[in-house]
This record gives C-alpha cells, structure tokens and sequence, in this order.
C-alpha cells in the first residue's frame, strides 16, 4: 500500500521521436526493452551503443541514466543526466523536466539535497507540478525548514486531488514523529474522498492512516460489497490486524485465497497473519504462493514482507539478498532502501 511519492522509473518512457539512423533507433528500442525486462546490463550497453553513434545522445544518456538508478548506481545515473541536458538541442520541456527530476532523484539519494531543490525550483519556475512541490517540501523536512516544507506541501495540496499525495506528505511528517502536522493533510484527503459517495476504498484508505479503524472497516467493508478489490482486501485485513483480530484478518484472507484475482493478495495477508503470530515459516510459505503468480501489483509488497520475516528469523544471508534484489527492482521505495541499508551492516 505504500507509495513511492514519485514519478514512474519507466512510465515516463516518453513518446521519442525516431533516432535519426535505423541503427541507433533500433538500439535504442533495444534498451528500453531491457529496461522493462529489468535486463540492465543489456540496457546500458544498448544505450551506450545509441550514445557512440553519436545520434540522439540526449535521449541515449537519459536512458543510461535510468538503467543505472536500477542498478542503484546514483552517482554514474547523474552524471548520466547532467549530460542528457547539456547534449538537449531541441525545445522539449516535456523532457528536459523529466531529465531534471530523474537527476533530483539521484541528487536526493547521494544526500545532495541543496542540489536537488535547486532543481524542483527550476522546474517550478516554468510549471506548477504538484508533485514537484511534494518532493521539494520534502526535501526541505529533511532540512528541518518546516516553513518552506509547510508552504511547498500546501501548494502540492491546493492543485492535486490525488489521495495518494496527501498520504505522502502525512507519511513525511511521520518520520518525523510531525504526526499532528501530516494529519492536518489527511483531514483534506478525506473532504476529497467524500465528494464522491461511492468512494469507499480511498475514504477507507484515509481512515486508516488517520487510525480511526472502525470508519476505515466500514468504508472497506462496503468497497468489498462493491466487488472484488485486491487492494480492499490487502487494507481490510491489515484494520483487523492493528485493531489485533487475528482471527478475523486470517478468515477474510483464507476466504479471497480461492479468487485467483485476489489470491497474490490474500497469500500476503496470510504472510502478515503468520507474522504477527511469529510463524515464519509458513510466513514465508505463504510469500512464496503469493510470488508465484507473478502478480506485479502485489509482487513489491510480497518481497518486503520477506525481508522482514527473515530479519525476524536472523537469517541475514537471506535477508540481504532478497533486501538486494528489492531495491534493484524498487530503487525509489525509501523503506525499501533503509532495510537494505541496515542488512549492510549485519
């Protein structure tokens, strides 16, 4: 259930106009599909093949970059946009702001986060993207310039109805202890969701994060009556979990395991059951069910979930591979990212 808070690693695969030789363009073609294939070391060498021919480097060393962030190489991924800028010779600020916020990114993780507003202001100076203002004011917490966070979330809120950005800025609050802040935010999800009656998932969703379980089991609830929603049930169970029905969580999970649309889903509630109880095997048997259906929906979920029951084993030799393999496919999830660093050090 948890959002990354930014932009989509390959759905900004923009549309490119053709390189201008068939080779160069059919390399090209070739990295992008290595990069949806998570193929990285293919894709880098496809997009160094586009950048050697000397044809549509920009666009050659944006998608080195990208392979590299997959790679979690942040610092050979910026160098690999800074160049994708310098080489932009058309006006594109559809892709020149898309260069700029990959590089953002990069810069953020490597802790250049002075760097990285000054590239959010850049962008805000010729779009007001709520997004961008969410990343920004971020940036700005993790400063500890709460006025100049306050100010970028507000904006982000005042020109986005996405219920999945208030949660974020509430979950940046959070990590903070800020909670009272970042509930002020959710408050305003919730005034969203209830412009639509019929929106029981996201006012659930909201609830939830508000830790009013009773109103989140009722919106869910009704989401379920209105048909089969993986995520509904993923949510409903994790209510029962925190309110501490195990019982109830487990029931609801063995129930759905049978809909093979909702059973990736259901085996990793069964996996959260199991954990809450301190089974981990069959934790982790229910995670390897789950996984086998290839479900990419629920795939992310599945793998952090094993990462936590083999820390809970001490089984740091599992841990960190599965932590490894984790933040290659999800480089962007920051969850992800402290696990991973935290298993470097076992």
């Amino acid at each position: 259930m948890k959002k990354t808070g930014l932009f989509l690693l390959l759905g900004c695969m923009l549309a490119l106009s053709g390189c201008g030789n068939e080779e160069a363009k059919t390399n090209y073609q070739s990295g992008i599909e290595a990069l949806e294939a998570a193929e990285y070391d293919n894709a880098i060498t496809d997009f160094d093949a586009v950048i050697a021919s000397g044809d549509k480097l920009s666009e050659g060393y944006r998608g080195l970059g990208i392979a590299h962030i997959y790679q979690g190489d942040y610092p050979d991924a910026a160098v690999a946009f800074e160049r994708s800028l310098n080489e932009l010779t058309e006006d594109d600020p559809v892709f020149k702001k898309d260069v700029q916020m990959y590089l953002a990114f990069c810069r953020s993780r490597q802790g250049e986060t002075d760097k990285a507003i000054a590239l959010y202001s850049e962008v805000l100076k010729t779009e007001e993207d709520p997004e961008c203002y969410f990343l920004r004011g971020k940036a700005y917490l993790g400063q500890s310039n709460f006025d100049g966070a306050k100010a970028d979330f507000d904006k982000a809120a005042k020109l986005s109805d996405d219920y999945n950005l208030f949660i974020n800025i509430c979950q940046a609050y959070e990590t903070l202890r800020m909670n009272a802040d970042g509930a002020a935010y959710l408050e305003k999800a919730l005034e969203l969701a209830s412009e639509d009656e019929n929106n029981y998932y996201n006012r659930g969703l909201i609830y939830y994060y508000l830790q009013d379980y009773t109103k989140a089991k009722e919106q869910l609830i009704a989401a379920l009556n209105e048909g089969n929603d993986g995520n509904a049930i993923l949510l409903l169970g994790r209510v029962y979990l925190d309110m501490e029905d195990v019982a109830n969580a487990r029931a609801m999970y063995q129930e759905h395991v049978k809909d093979e649309s909702t059973a990736p889903q259901a085996y990793n509630g069964l996996a959260l059951c199991d954990i809450a109880e301190g089974n981990y095997d069959s934790a982790l048997q229910n995670i390897q069910k789950g996984l086998e259906y290839g479900n990419p929906n629920a795939q992310q979920s599945l793998l952090y979930n094993e990462i936590v029951v083999y820390e809970y084993q001490y089984d740091w030799t599992n841990a960190k591979s599965v932590a490894a393999q984790y933040v290659v496919q999800y480089p962007t999830d920051e969850a992800g990212s402290r696990e991973n660093e935290f298993l470097m050090t076992r």
